[in-house]
Formats: structure tokens, sequence, C-alpha cells
């Protein structure tokens, strides 16, 4: 079977709706999952359920939007529309969600350590984020140009 664009992209849009279907499930058992955690694992968190909660809750919303604007820069380059201005702006919306999750993360380092290390990925990737919209924001100029040349 050999690899193109168009399976890239179908698998792609496939671990977006995967990782949706991760989230809602983490989301509607993370009441179990964390008091089961604090519970068995890990004694001296007792009394940081609502912490927990609170921060997976709070999480879900960046969440969400990312994987909506990811569903929706998939869909943009699939029907060939990769350099645009909206593709800019989901990327620019991408870039300030990842920011954001890793700020709810390092303020829930304060109970749990190990968030520190997922607010470092999620800044990390939020600037990763950043630097390839600014590549695109230029292709888009340069395309624009272009267009208009004769």
């Amino acid at each position: 079977m050999e690899w193109n664009k168009d399976k890239s992209l179908r698998l792609s849009r496939i671990c977006v709706y995967i990782f949706t279907v991760i989230m809602v499930v983490v989301a509607v058992l993370a009441p179990k999952i964390f008091g089961t955690l604090i519970e068995f694992r890990v004694h001296y968190l007792g009394g940081t359920l609502p912490y927990f909660l609170a921060s997976t809750y709070t999480a879900c919303i960046p969440a969400t939007v990312a994987l909506w604007g990811l569903n929706r820069l998939l869909g943009n380059i699939e029907k060939g529309d990769v350099f645009i201005a909206e593709n800019v702006q989901i990327m620019r919306t991408l870039s300030w969600r990842c920011i954001v999750a890793g700020l709810i993360c390092l303020v829930s380092s304060s109970y749990y350590m190990p968030f520190l290390i997922l607010a470092a990925a999620a800044g990390f990737v939020g600037l990763i984020l950043r630097v390839v919209k600014n590549v695109f924001a230029q292709a888009v100029e340069i395309k624009e140009d272009n267009d208009f040349t004769i």
C-alpha cells in the first residue's frame, strides 16, 4: 500500500476524531479516574479531587477549540486551500489554545507536580505553532502578491 497525501490527511482527521472521543471519555470519567488515583495510588493527594476536576474541565475548553480548529484546518487543506488567511487565523487560535492549556497545567502543578511537564509541553507546542503560523502568514502574503502579478 502506497502512502500519499490523501491517506495522510485522512489519518490526521481520524486522529482528531479519536482525540475528541478520548477527551469526552476522560471528561465523563474524570471523577472516577482521579478518585481512584487519589484513593489507591497517591494518598497524599487527599482532598484534591475538586482541583483535578477543575483542571480537567477547564482544560477541556481550549482542547475542544483546538480540535475543532485542527479539523477545519485539515478540511481546508483537503480542499486545496493551504496558504489562505483563514488557515493563518486557525493556527493563531491553535497556538493560543496550547498556551492557555499550558497555563492551566502550570497552575495545576501547584497541587500535583507532574502537571509541570504538561505545562512545558503545551507551551512548547504553542511556540512551535506560532512559528509555523508566521511562516504561513508570509506564504499567504507572497501568494497574494503573486496572484496580483501579471
